[in-house]
């Protein structure tokens, strides 16, 4: 049954006038994108002045199917014969009244999810653990995680669910974005240096990520990896507020310890050894099922089943996901896809991981920009170099701008390519290509690196 009614969105809205209403009408949330709409959606329109919204020209191909249209200007939109909301105000506080009032209603627990790298994963884990006995609802799927992509996946979350698993960056800001989701719990999966602007420090970057715990009520679970920089400013902040908080890592005195022993991986919890497996896992991997374990340790939901969920995890595209491509010669290769994010810690998980799940195949790096690294651009990108060193790549493919810096580190020793746009990589990695080889794309997505990926699939 859908949430939404023509009273729910005068009471969360405040002063509008709606139009064309019949008596049973209904949506199941609002789309701010044409791309993410669903049937039954109500359709959020842009007007003049405003950056959030879908495009009226964008309308024709959506409207038959949507559920209402909300505007500012209700006239131009008549014409559907459409239900029609016409609000005063801005479209940012519209998207945000919307679910700060579907979630008074709701009654589950949310779970929100942030970290300079890995939350994307681990909300992903979540989802899969969870959905596996309840009913759960998340934004992962999407990609939106601002403020205003998760208020609009809010509005159409079911408020009879067990959960909401909320993953959330820190566009918007993160006082507000745990003001909008409510977290009952929270986790940080680390603090990397990612989304530095002007003086901005790493230190700064751990004290907003602190604030998803601002709208936390005390005693609700907080976990936060133990091995982060300014691990004690994340934890201090939680234990000002009160909450319960739970560390996870590598360290012996983490809550949830991840443990490699003998090409055997397991979990430490509360004195307790779960074993996951002989599988070649990353690492940056089992820190996200480490994260997620730490939420699943506070529910009723046992460590064992959630583990047997993890075995079989699947990664998402772009973070990791493999996939093999085979040529019309029948040369066949093996690509890994990590395009969709990077920074210096995430960077240096998945080079170290690449050469660990395949230390006797030929290995190909095609790496891009780490965007947003601050004033410190070039170091990070230089020590990139102390990764490759660990898995000695037979091939190296590079494109982009400040990731000439590492091309500078490392020209003298490896077969590397400097790149100047993606089209000119594409062909230097066509003609790199053996039969057998591995090859793993990391960068930015800023950098288009996705764009390879694209390429290869459509190979």
């Amino acid at each position: 049954m859908n949430f939404w009614n023509e009273n729910n969105i005068k009471e969360a809205l405040g002063n509008v006038r709606t139009y064309n209403f019949p008596s049973d009408w209904s949506a199941n949330g609002m789309v701010i994108w044409h791309k993410n709409f669903e049937p039954d959606n109500m359709v959020l329109i842009r007007s003049k002045g405003e950056n959030k919204g879908i495009v009226p020209e964008a309308l024709t191909n959506i409207v038959n199917d949507s559920s209402a249209i909300i505007t500012r200007n209700s006239a131009e939109y008549f014409k559907y014969n459409k239900p029609i909301i016409e609000y005063t105000g801005n479209n940012s506080n519209v998207i945000i009244n919307l679910a700060r009032y579907i979630r008074k209603f709701f009654k589950g627990k949310v779970i929100g999810i942030t970290g300079s790298s890995g939350k994307s994963t681990t909300t992903k884990m979540l989802v899969d653990i969870l959905s596996s006995k309840y009913k759960v609802s998340s934004n992962v799927s999407s990609k939106a995680n601002t403020t205003w992509g998760i208020a609009w996946n809010m509005t159409r979350f079911r408020v009879d669910d067990d959960y909401w698993i909320i993953e959330t960056a820190l566009g918007g800001g993160m006082s507000r974005n745990s003001a909008v989701i409510k977290p009952d719990y929270a986790i940080v999966t680390n603090v990397a240096p990612v989304h530095i602007t002007g003086t901005m420090e790493l230190k700064d970057i751990a004290e907003e990520k602190s604030k998803i715990f601002n709208s936390m009520n005390e005693g609700s679970p907080a976990v936060i990896y133990r091995g982060m920089s300014y691990f004690n400013i994340v934890k201090e902040f939680a234990e000002y507020k009160g909450l319960k908080v739970i560390t996870f890592g590598e360290e012996d005195d983490a809550d949830i310890r991840i443990v490699s022993d003998n090409g055997i991986n397991k979990f430490i919890i509360d004195g307790q050894e779960y074993i996951l497996g002989s599988n070649l896992v990353g690492r940056h991997i089992l820190l996200d099922m480490a994260a997620a374990l730490g939420v699943v340790k506070e529910t009723n939901f046992k460590i064992e089943d959630a583990i047997e969920v993890l075995r079989n995890f699947k990664t998402l595209e772009g973070r990791g996901e493999e996939f093999e491509v085979v040529f019309s010669d029948n040369k066949s290769i093996v690509v890994i896809d990590e395009s969709y994010n990077a920074n210096p810690l995430s960077m240096a998980a998945a080079i170290t991981a690449f050469g660990y799940k395949y230390p006797n195949y030929n290995k190909l790096l095609v790496l891009g920009d780490m965007a947003e690294c601050g004033q410190d651009s070039e170091k990070y990108h230089r020590e990139i170099s102390i990764s490759i060193d660990k898995i000695k790549p037979s091939k190296i493919l590079l494109c982009g701008k400040d990731i000439k810096y590492l091309y500078e580190e490392i020209k003298d020793r490896y077969d590397v390519n400097l790149y100047e746009n993606i089209d000119d990589l594409y062909e230097g990695l066509e003609a790199s290509i053996s039969d057998g080889d591995y090859i793993m794309v990391k960068s930015s997505h800023s950098s288009n690196m996705y764009k390879i990926i694209e390429k290869l699939k459509e190979s």
